[in-house]
Order: C-alpha cells, then structure tokens, then sequence
C-alpha cells in the first residue's frame, strides 16, 4: 500500500518503534523520580504509539495479501504475528491508562519489566520486518 508512491506502512511504523521505547523511558523516570510530568509525557507516548501501531497493523496486513513469495510470507506472518502481540500488550496498559487519565498511577517493576521485554520482542519483530524490505523487496520497487 502506498501514499504518494512511498510504501505507507514503512512510513507508519517508525512512529511506535521510537514511542514504544520512549512510553519504557519515561515510565521508568516517572517510576523513579514520582515527577508526574514524566509520567504524563509516558502517558502521551503510549497512546500515540498503539494507535499509529494499529494503524501500522493495517497497512502492513495489506501489504501482507499482497505478497507472493512463500519465504517472504513466512517470514511476514511471523514479523507481524509478534508486532501485533506487542501492540495488544501496550493496548492494555494503554487501555487502563486512558480509563484513569488525568490520574496517573505510578508504574511498577513488574509494568517495567514486561514493558521492556515487549520492547525487545518489538525490535526482534522490527529486525524481521527490515528482512522483508532488504532481502525480500517488499512494499519497495514494483516487487511487492
């Protein structure tokens, strides 16, 4: 799927890939610190980045129909398959987030921890995604 001939999903999925990591940060600051201006800042990351993931979900679902080559559709089930599973995991937290706003609750270890394992898992996604564009030349050029 593309938008002014750039492929649309490349496009979109730089914004959780940097947001997700800044939601971790911030949560962490505001773990550490109390200072509710970290935690607002985490707050404003977080819905950002699942609604742009979501998004992103979309737009890389139709680039997955698309595909032809059997390797390139593996390796796009699982690249997906698990961004998704990340993006689910941070629309919980941002779920409950958005149902207490303006209230901020205070993070915990535990939120921290699985926070920075589905970032990890993230990047592992993002690392599959960047395969199909490099080595398989989806959503790029006229091969998709």
């Amino acid at each position: 799927m593309k938008f002014l001939n750039h492929p649309l999903h490349v496009m979109l999925i730089h914004f959780p890939t940097a947001l997700l990591p800044m939601d971790l940060v911030l949560s962490y600051l505001f773990f550490r610190s109390g200072n509710e201006g970290y935690g607002n800042a985490a707050y404003y990351c977080l819905v950002a980045a699942v609604a742009l993931g979501l998004l992103s979900g979309i737009t890389g679902f139709i680039d997955l129909v698309l595909i032809k080559n059997k390797t390139a559709m593996a390796a796009a089930f699982v690249h997906g398959g698990i961004n998704l599973t990340v993006i689910l995991a941070f629309s919980v937290f941002a779920y409950k987030s958005w149902n207490l706003y303006p209230q901020l609750l205070k993070p915990t270890s535990t939120i921290l921890v699985v926070k920075f394992v589905a970032v990890l898992f993230m990047l592992t996604g993002n690392y599959l995604g960047g395969k199909l564009i490099f080595k398989h030349h989806i959503a790029i050029e006229n091969n998709e």
